[in-house]
């Protein structure tokens, strides 16, 4: 993906790659890729089990269908944001992405947490020299908890159980999306930044990443 002067792009081919930045800055750490992995463990999505042993995942009988407040995590730093509903960029097939450092975006037309399926958000790393919400993304662990606020409903919660680092040419986004490993009843958030190399504007620290971060998370509770 190419940066352009004072403009934030980001693009999605169907079903290819997500291209999920904006006007971004190399930052000490941002340029150099981190060691693609599955869990820290050493399990794929394609062999994910339908739980976690000690965990129950829990689901709502009547899902709450309000608008989704904000992710929030302890346990990976920087992950606080407001969350926006994005969709396609105007008459194009492209996935927009957030307008700025502050939002997480949510892709209304596939499933909103606290139904059935898999919820898909995307974040910056860096933007317009400020960090973004997924900046720390390629730091998740197995087991770390990303919570979803409900606008005046429920908070879900939900535990990471994936994490990998694609080449920006291979990313699999179909998959992806459609969680075809997900077992029945299993809600799950896919969440997609940008990371590894970054590769410099000739004469600007500004540029492009290389790589995406892929974190994948399984709800397992809620509260009021």
């Amino acid at each position: 993906m190419r940066v352009l002067s004072l403009v934030a792009v980001s693009s999605f081919v169907a079903g290819l790659t997500l291209l999920v930045a904006g006007l971004t800055h190399k930052d000490d750490g941002q340029s150099e890729a981190s060691p693609p992995f599955d869990l820290r463990t050493t399990e794929p999505v394609a062999t994910v089990t339908p739980t976690t042993p000690g965990i129950t995942p829990t689901a709502t009988s009547v899902p709450f269908d309000g608008q989704i407040a904000r992710m929030v995590s302890d346990d990976i730093s920087g992950l606080n944001g407001p969350v926006e509903e994005i969709g396609f960029v105007a008459n194009s097939n492209q996935l927009d992405a957030p307008g700025d450092a502050e939002h997480v975006g949510w892709y209304g037309m596939y499933p909103k947490p606290g139904f059935e399926g898999n919820a898909v958000f995307a974040g910056h790393v860096n933007f317009n020299r400020r960090n973004g919400p997924f900046v720390n993304l390629k730091t998740a662990q197995g087991g770390d908890v990303i919570a979803i606020q409900m606008k005046d409903g429920p908070t879900y919660t939900y535990k990471v159980f994936f994490y990998r680092q694609y080449d920006l040419e291979t990313i699999p986004m179909a998959d992806l999306i459609a969680a075809p490993t997900r077992p029945a009843g299993e809600q799950w958030i896919t969440l997609i930044t940008c990371g590894g190399e970054f590769l410099a504007d000739p004469g600007s620290d500004f540029g492009h990443y290389l790589q995406r971060d892929v974190v994948i998370a399984r709800r397992v509770t809620e509260s009021n």
